[in-house]
């Protein structure tokens, strides 16, 4: 489902750490969008000592290996990633950033407008380019830029 007219926009700066997981709206100017790319949802593992196929679940497409093997009598625990699997999945993933929009009034001399970035998927990839200005819905979350980004 879609959420439409979701009240009240939050400005960019009142988005503090109290809105982590919170649901909230946000307005801005479309400023970058970086290139379409799978993100794994499911990736299905083999185990080595038997054979059994499962599928683990990869919340935000963070690599996860399955602890044990599922089949009582094997309980091995050592796997192989199979991509090729039907029950591996994957959706499209974009990221775009989001800078605030300010009326003259709002203006403080000398500042950057703040940026946000968020992720898009499935059907919302390929949405809105450069210049857009949108109204984005969504679940915030926290990620840790890794080195050298």
């Amino acid at each position: 489902c879609r959420v439409y007219n979701y009240e009240p926009l939050t400005q960019l700066k009142n988005l503090r750490a109290n809105c982590y997981g919170k649901y909230v709206a946000l307005r801005g100017t479309v400023v970058r969008v970086s290139n379409i790319k799978p993100l794994c949802t499911n990736l299905a593992f083999v185990c080595a000592a038997c054979g059994d196929v499962q599928r683990v679940p990869l919340p935000d497409g963070k690599y996860t290996l399955p602890t044990k093997c599922l089949v009582p009598e094997c309980r091995g625990r050592s796997f192989t990633a199979d991509r090729s699997s039907p029950l591996t999945t994957t959706v499209d993933w974009q990221s775009v950033k989001l800078q605030e929009l300010m009326s003259d009034d709002q203006r403080e001399a000398g500042r950057i407008p703040r940026t946000i970035e968020c992720e898009l998927v499935q059907d919302l990839v390929d949405s809105c380019v450069p210049g857009d200005m949108v109204t984005i819905t969504g679940i915030v979350k926290v990620s840790s830029t890794e080195e050298g980004e």
